[in-house]
This record gives C-alpha cells, sequence and structure tokens, in this order.
C-alpha cells in the first residue's frame, strides 16, 4: 500500500494540454490528470481496465467495451483514470504519442 499527496507530487507533462501525476500500486494505478479544453487522446487499446472520474469539467469519451477507444476535452478538466492492472506504457512513457493531435503538426519536405 502506498500513501500519495497530490498537492506534493511534480506534474509529468505529457503534451502542452495534458499532465498528470501518477500513484503505482503492484496491480493498480492511480493517475490525476489535468486536460486543457480541445486536448484529445489518440484511438488506442489496452489490456488494462480503466475508470475515469471527472472530478471537474467536461470530457467526452468513444469508449465502446474491449476495443479501440479515445476522448477530447470539452473543457478544462481534472480527472482521476484509474487502471488495472497498472499502464506499463504511463510508466515508461509510451503513451505520449496518443495525446498530441496529428493535424497540429506540420511537415515539410
Amino acid at each position: 500500500m502506498g500513501f500519495y499527496d497530490w498537492d506534493k507530487m511534480t506534474p509529468e507533462s505529457i503534451s502542452e494540454l495534458y499532465t498528470r501525476k501518477v500513484a503505482r500500486g503492484d496491480n493498480i494505478v492511480v493517475a490525476r490528470v489535468e486536460v486543457m479544453q480541445w486536448a484529445v487522446t489518440q484511438p488506442h487499446t489496452h489490456e488494462s481496465e480503466e475508470v475515469i472520474i471527472v472530478l471537474k469539467g467536461e470530457w467526452r469519451f468513444h469508449l465502446p467495451s474491449g476495443v479501440e477507444h479515445s476522448s477530447e476535452a470539452l473543457a478544462d478538466t481534472v480527472a482521476l483514470d484509474i487502471c488495472t492492472p497498472t499502464r506499463l506504457d504511463w510508466i515508461t512513457g509510451e503513451d505520449r504519442l496518443l495525446h498530441h493531435d496529428p493535424d497540429e503538426c506540420l511537415w515539410a519536405v
């Protein structure tokens, strides 16, 4: 068991519009996320069961059960994102690309 104080934790910057603080256990991970309006999460899948509790704001989720899903913040939002088993892609940072809008990137050749 661990004890975490959200107010004393340093947020991890996932994108310009998305930060999170992560509390880990052996088989569960809880993230306090802050997303600014229009932040997106690209379609993705994962093995973990996920529960999201919006504490403030508006967040639209496209969450069909057991398949690819995505989200969009409709207003500045604070939420708890709870997953079991632990989302290893959160720990390694491999999920960062999911939180960038590909339309905001310009490529030149």
